[in-house]
């Protein structure tokens, strides 16, 4: 049962590390039960009888990914109290990731609305980003900061600013703590506003 048990195991993973491999080079859209099972040197009914359905293979995909190239934890920044040395810690470990990752991720969001199956596998990936974003927004006030977090956590925009526009992950890190530290409301800044652009004593 032990030695059953191993062989599946295996199996199971050359399938996934097949699948993942063709999803980072033609991507989701493309990589066709019969392309995963060549590449797995595997027949194509063992795939089938190793996956029920496409979403359990695209599962199995990420898992093997997130095995290789493991998400950061955003557990570990809240033990970094200041927000503008946590957002640098946070973001040069996710650029590290975006890095690792870009072949697969290129592919797969292009093909999410060609391959409904690979968006919902990719859900729990989105909901670590999401805590990713809640993170590093802690501590730092001012609703202009949000949409710059947003933008600052997103693989589309870190992909424009490294392949586009040619600056290196640790100068896209720095751009981000500028923009967003210049966001940051000055204690007192909004009475003094409020005071400079009152009108003059009698005049509408």
């Amino acid at each position: 049962m032990v030695r059953r048990r191993d062989k599946v195991e295996e199996t199971r993973r050359r399938i996934a590390k097949a699948t993942y491999e063709l999803h980072s080079t033609i991507g989701p859209a493309f990589a066709t039960i019969a392309l995963i099972a060549d590449r797995a040197g595997l027949p194509r009914q063992t795939v089938y009888r190793n996956f029920g359905t496409q979403l359990e293979i695209f599962r199995s995909c990420i898992a093997f990914g997130l095995e290789m190239h493991p998400l950061p934890d955003p557990d570990r920044w809240q033990s970094t109290a200041d927000p503008e040395a946590r957002l640098k810690v946070g973001l040069t470990e996710l650029y590290a990731w975006f890095e690792a990752s870009e072949p697969v991720m290129t592919n797969s969001l292009r093909d999410f609305g060609v391959v409904p199956e690979s968006a919902e596998a990719m859900q729990p990936v989105g909901e670590v980003f999401q805590h990713m974003y809640e993170t590093l927004r802690q501590g730092w006030k001012g609703s202009r900061v949000s949409p710059l977090l947003s933008l600052a956590v997103d693989f589309t925009t870190w992909k424009k600013l490294r392949r586009e526009q040619g600056m290196a992950s640790s100068a896209i890190v720095e751009m981000w703590s500028d923009l967003i530290r210049c966001r940051r409301p000055v204690p007192g800044q909004a009475r003094v506003r409020a005071h400079q652009f009152r009108p003059p004593p009698g005049r509408a």
